[in-house]
């Protein structure tokens, strides 16, 4: 009994010394975990006051700098406060991104991928290593819509609608109900072409082979292309690229030359010009962004027999609505002024030399845009402006030293009527462009004479749809802020004009054209679409002209004497009167 006893006590002794012993490590590694705690906290407590960078788009590069800077300061912060702490410091183009790509989020974030997708978008910007001409001349893609700031139009679309058509391959389905309409617009080609239509699918073919890379260049999504094959990108461009061109030639009034029954569902000659809920279904699909084709593709198809027997055959005027103005001055302008004779072309050469910076459509081939949107903005920004490169660059630095130290707030800015008062006057530019936007100031007969010239507006029912959709294009283009030039213009012109009373002021200058019932509506559709976007450089300096301009000093005593002179007038004739009378 006594060994057993022993035996069975000896492993209890055991068992307690190896508790006492864990206890007593464990109390050890607690004390240390508290002493690290309280050091770091000390050092965390030392550290000066550090701000988080903002970011808004722009310089990617050096916002990561400062974000990896940050975060080795706070070295235990989590992923997910990471993603956290960036976001709230985001704002613009940035914070719309990030509400994306937590969407698409179904798990806590992950800061090395998540700055990983950040670069994709916003890295380009500040890591291009492109010479400078280079970079000035970028190439802008087609590119699928991105969302809007949350505080946007409710009237807006954001989506193509069921009853649009698709163009290209970003928004293409499998189920397009409107498919039926492309293919019998392509087998309408084939059937009235010059050639069989086995050797009209050859040279359609063979004409798209040739620019091909270059199409497929244009789009920004490299995956949307690459999912399909050479044979279903050339088919998918020609039968849209077919149906947009008939599309844009029955829109400028070309329904007889395209050689359709008279009752056909889209092309009627009964409905020309058609319904206005079908045209305006057709422009916001033909002017969507993403919804294109490029530029290159439909020049290469309006080439072809069918298209020039269409616009040899027809009476084409110059249009005055905006989009048909892109349509016009895109498309088929030039392939009227190729259709000229050779004798007439020849003897124009030296006058289109000489007076070539006045044609606002042959710079606008010069610049060659990639889709129909581009090319509806460079017709709405036109030529630069670079006679006075210097003095604006002079007063750009006037501008920076007064805004940095508060002397000039974008925020304010003066209307028409209280312009008008100040002494200003407003004239129309020539032709169109806001880039031509300036203001002058002139003496005569002693009078300051201020002057704000300002491009035309036409204003038709399309006029506000076509703002939108080259504000959404802007902001898709992924420009800086900066750099939205329309936008700058809607907002230049939104506080410039923000009552009937100043729109009607503008009006009756001949700066806003067109429907009168329109006119009225301006003020409401500036409001709508003005953003919060900076000026550009052009109209920060027109701005900083007007609110630097003065009346001249002998204009405050201008009244005074012109009424003393009256008076001394009045006064002499009084005086002589009785002597006549007298006499």
């Amino acid at each position: 009994m006594e060994e057993a006893s022993g035996r069975h006590e000896e492993p209890t002794e055991i068992n307690q010394r190896k508790c006492i012993q864990d206890l007593s490590n464990r109390v050890y590694e607690l004390g240390l975990k508290i002493e690290q705690l309280s050091n770091s906290s000390a050092d965390t407590a030392m550290l000066p006051r550090i701000e988080f960078p903002r970011f808004s788009g722009e310089d990617f590069s050096g916002w990561i700098y400062k974000c990896d800077q940050f975060f080795q300061v706070y070295k235990n912060t989590s992923d997910e406060l990471k993603v956290r702490v960036a976001s709230i410091h985001m704002e613009g183009d940035a914070l719309r991104w990030h509400k994306k790509y937590m969407k698409r989020q179904h798990s806590a974030p992950v800061w090395d991928e998540y700055v990983r997708e950040m670069r994709t978008t916003f890295g380009i910007q500040g890591e291009s290593t492109q010479p400078l001409d280079e970079m000035k001349k970028h190439r802008r893609r087609i590119c699928r819509l991105q969302e809007m700031d949350d505080d946007g139009d409710d009237n807006e679309i954001y989506e193509l609608k069921e009853d649009h058509f698709r163009f290209g391959p970003i928004y293409a389905r499998n189920d397009d109900k409107y498919y039926k309409y492309k293919l019998e617009a392509w087998e309408h080609v084939q059937k009235n072409s010059d050639e069989r239509p086995a050797v009209t699918i050859g040279i359609y073919t063979s004409a798209v082979r040739l620019i091909e890379e270059e199409a497929k260049s244009c789009y920004a999504d490299d995956g949307v292309t690459k999912s399909l094959t050479g044979p279903q990108f050339r088919e998918m461009m020609i039968e849209d690229g077919c149906f947009f061109l008939q599309l844009a030639l029955y829109l400028l009034g070309g329904s007889q030359q395209l050689g359709y029954p008279a009752d056909h569902d889209i092309f009627s000659k009964r409905s020309n010009p058609p319904r206005f809920r079908e045209v305006k279904n057709w422009i916001e699909a033909m002017f969507f962004v993403g919804n294109q084709i490029p530029i290159v593709v439909l020049k290469e198809l309006i080439k072809q027999s069918y298209f020039q027997k269409v616009i040899k055959a027809g009476k084409w005027k110059q249009p005055s609505e905006l989009f048909r103005r892109a349509l016009y001055e895109l498309l088929l302008l030039p392939e009227l002024e190729a259709q000229k004779s050779r004798p007439w072309r020849a003897a124009k050469g030296l006058w289109g030399m000489v007076f070539a910076s006045t044609i606002q459509w042959l710079w606008l081939q010069q610049q060659q845009p990639t889709d129909l949107l581009h090319g509806l903005q460079l017709l709405i920004l036109g030529p630069e402006q670079k006679e006075e490169e210097e003095e604006h660059e002079d007063l750009e630095a006037q501008y920076e030293t007064a805004n940095s130290s508060g002397a000039i707030d974008e925020t304010t800015s003066s209307s028409a009527t209280d312009l008008k008062q100040s002494g200003m006057h407003f004239w129309p530019s020539e032709g169109i462009g806001s880039r031509g936007i300036c203001f002058s100031n002139t003496v005569f007969l002693c009078h300051g004479y201020p002057i704000l010239h300002l491009p035309p507006i036409l204003m038709e029912d399309d006029t506000e749809l076509m703002f939108q959709s080259l504000r959404n294009y802007e902001i898709s283009q992924k420009l800086g802020v900066s750099k939205r030039e329309v936008c700058s213009y809607i907002r230049f012109m939104s506080e410039l004009i923000p009552t009937p009373d100043d729109a009607k002021l503008i009006a009756d200058k001949g700066v806003i054209q067109g429907n009168l019932k329109q006119k009225h509506k301006l003020p409401g559709i500036l409001r709508g679409l003005a953003s919060r976007d900076n000026y550009n450089q052009n109209l920060r300096v027109v701005k900083l002209k007007i609110s630097d301009y003065s009346p001249p000093i002998w204009k405050k005593y201008w009244q005074i004497i012109s009424f003393g002179l009256i008076i001394t007038v009045l006064q002499t004739v009084y005086t002589i009167l009785p002597y006549y009378k007298s006499s």
